[in-house]
C-alpha cells in the first residue's frame, strides 16, 4: 500500500507544481487500455473530488491489430462503466491514414488521436487533455531526439503541460510504479503485443538500447535522462521567452498581424540560435501547428539574403517570401486569401528615398518640404510631417477592416467604402498602397490624406508624397 500512496502523492504534487487542473474544469482522460492509462484514469478519479474537475475518458481504435484492438474497447468501456465515467470511443483507419498522407503508421496514429479529442474537448466544453506518458516514455523521447541529432527544444523531452491543454499528471512517475499501483488495487489491464515489435524505432530503445545501456553503463539512466529533460527545459524556456519579446519587437505593426513579417535586418542583429527561435515562432503564429525542421531553418537563412519576390515553400502549404527588407510568413488560409484577392504588399517607407509597387507598377517618393513654401502638384499629395516625425512608416495594401479619418470632426470611413464611392474596381483595390504607422491610416497614397494629418497654418514640415511614373 505504499506504493499506493507514494504515487497518489507524486500525481497529486505533480499536478499541483503545474497548475495541470483548476477546480471546475473538464478534464478528458486518453485511455487505451493498458497499464499506464488505466492507472492514470484510476488516481484521476481519486483526485477529482479533492481538486473540484470532472473526469471523461476517449479511447481511440487505430484499426491496426483486428479483434485485439476491438476487445481493448470494449475493456475500457466496461471501465468506465463501472467507475461512472462518461465514455466515448471513435474508430478509424490508421494504415489508410498513414498510406495516403505518407506517414508512419506511429505518426498518423498520433494526429488522429488528438484530433479526436479536440473535436471533443469542442464539443463537450472540455478544458484539459490528460495523456499517460510516463518518467520511462520521457526518458525514451530524450534518448531518441540524441539519437537524431535534436536541439536544446528536443532534450526537454515531454512537456509536462502544453499550450493546447494536454497535461501529462503521471510524467514523475516510472513504469514498475505504475504497474505495481495497478496490482495493489487489483486494476486489470489490457497488454498490446505490438509493444514487443521492434520494427518501431521507439520499441527499439525500450525494449533493446534502455535495457544495454543499463547493464552496461548506468542502471539509473531514466533517471539521468530525464534530469537532462529538465535541465533543458528550463533552458529552452529562458531562450524561447527571449526570442518571443524580440519577436514582438521586430515583426511587422500590420493590423490583425497577418501576414505575420520579420524585419530581416533586425532579424541579423541576435544570435543566429535566437534568429532561429523567431523563425520558429512566426511560422507557428502563421499556420497553427506549423513546425519548421532545421533544414527548413538553414532554407530561411538563406532565402533572407535574396531579393524582393523570393519565395519557398514549407510544411503544410505555408510559404516564406522576402518583401522589401521583410521575411513574409503566409499560412495556408493566409494564401488561399491573397489567390482569390490579390497578393498583399508591405515595405517600410524613409524619407527621401522610394519605392517601387509592383502591383500599381509605380515608383512612390517620400520627402520633406517647407510646408509654409510647397506648392502641391497634381500628382502629389502631402501630410503634416510635424504630427508623424520619427515614426515608423510603411506602405501596404488595403486589409479587413480598414479605416481612415475621413471627416473634419474625427469620424472615420472604411477604406473599402472610400474606394468603392472612387469608383474603383473591386479586382483594383488591394492593389492601392496605403500609407500608415502603427494601426493608423495616414493617407490613401496618390488620392487624399486623413483628415487628422492634414497640412495646417501652424504645420512646418510637410511629408510629400509623389505618385511616380510607371516604372
Amino acid at each position: 500500500m505504499n506504493n499506493e500512496k507514494n504515487l497518489l502523492q507524486t500525481v497529486r504534487a505533480t499536478v499541483r507544481e503545474h497548475n495541470m487542473i483548476e477546480s471546475g474544469e473538464k478534464v478528458l482522460a486518453a485511455v487505451s487500455g493498458g497499464a499506464d492509462s488505466v492507472c492514470m484514469l484510476h488516481v484521476l478519479n481519486q483526485l477529482k473530488k479533492e481538486l473540484g474537475f470532472e473526469i471523461f475518458c476517449a479511447h481511440l481504435n487505430h484499426g491496426i491489430r483486428g479483434e485485439a484492438a476491438d476487445a481493448d474497447e470494449t475493456f475500457v468501456e466496461k471501465l468506465c462503466i463501472e467507475n461512472k465515467i462518461p465514455f466515448f470511443s471513435k474508430r478509424v483507419d490508421v494504415p489508410k491514414i498513414a498510406k495516403s498522407q505518407k506517414l508512419t503508421e506511429e505518426e498518423a496514429g498520433r494526429i488522429a488521436r488528438y484530433e479526436f479529442f479536440s473535436e471533443l474537448a469542442t464539443t463537450h466544453g472540455i478544458s484539459k487533455v490528460a495523456t499517460a506518458h510516463n518518467k520511462n516514455d520521457n526518458a525514451e523521447t530524450v534518448l531518441m531526439r540524441i539519437l537524431r541529432g535534436t536541439g536544446i527544444d528536443g532534450l526537454k523531452g515531454i512537456s509536462y503541460v502544453r499550450e493546447d491543454g494536454v497535461i501529462r499528471p503521471v510524467l514523475d512517475v516510472s513504469r514498475e510504479q505504475i504497474e505495481d499501483y495497478c496490482r495493489e488495487n487489483g486494476l486489470s489491464f489490457c497488454v498490446d503485443a505490438t509493444n514487443a515489435d521492434n520494427d518501431y524505432t521507439r520499441n527499439k530503445i525500450r525494449n533493446e538500447l534502455l535495457p544495454y545501456l543499463k547493464k552496461e553503463f548506468n542502471e539509473k539512466i531514466d533517471d539521468s535522462l530525464c534530469r537532462l529533460s529538465k535541465n533543458a527545459g528550463e533552458d529552452a524556456g529562458f531562450l524561447n521567452n527571449y526570442a518571443r519579446r524580440f519577436y514582438e519587437r521586430i515583426r511587422s505593426p500590420l493590423p490583425k498581424k497577418k501576414p505575420v513579417m520579420l524585419h530581416i535586418e533586425s532579424l541579423g542583429m541576435v544570435e543566429k540560435s535566437i534568429a532561429a527561435r523567431v523563425l520558429r515562432i512566426a511560422a507557428e503564429d502563421a499556420q497553427k501547428g506549423l513546425k519548421l525542421e532545421r533544414k527548413h531553418i538553414d532554407d530561411i537563412f538563406e532565402l533572407m539574403s535574396k531579393d524582393t519576390g523570393a519565395e519557398i515553400s514549407l510544411p503544410q502549404e505555408a510559404r516564406a517570401a522576402v518583401q522589401y527588407g521583410w521575411i513574409v510568413f503566409k499560412g495556408r488560409e493566409e494564401i488561399k486569401k491573397i489567390d482569390a484577392e490579390g497578393d498583399s504588399f508591405f515595405a517600410e517607407v524613409c524619407p527621401g528615398q522610394a519605392v517601387f509597387v509592383e502591383s500599381v507598377n509605380k515608383n512612390i517618393g517620400f520627402r520633406i518640404e517647407n510646408a509654409k513654401t510647397y506648392k502641391c502638384k497634381i500628382n502629389e499629395v502631402a501630410l503634416n510631417y510635424d504630427m508623424i516625425a520619427g515614426q515608423q512608416l510603411f506602405i501596404r495594401s488595403r486589409r479587413d477592416g480598414d479605416r481612415m479619418v475621413w471627416f473634419p470632426d474625427g469620424k472615420t470611413k472604411k477604406i473599402k467604402s472610400i474606394l468603392i464611392d472612387s469608383k474603383i474596381p473591386r479586382q483594383d483595390r488591394n492593389k492601392i498602397p496605403l500609407l500608415c504607422t502603427g494601426s493608423e491610416i495616414l493617407a490613401i497614397v496618390g488620392s487624399r490624406v486623413s483628415e487628422k494629418y492634414k497640412i495646417t497654418n501652424e504645420t512646418e514640415e510637410a511629408l510629400v508624397i509623389e505618385y511616380g511614373l510607371q516604372k
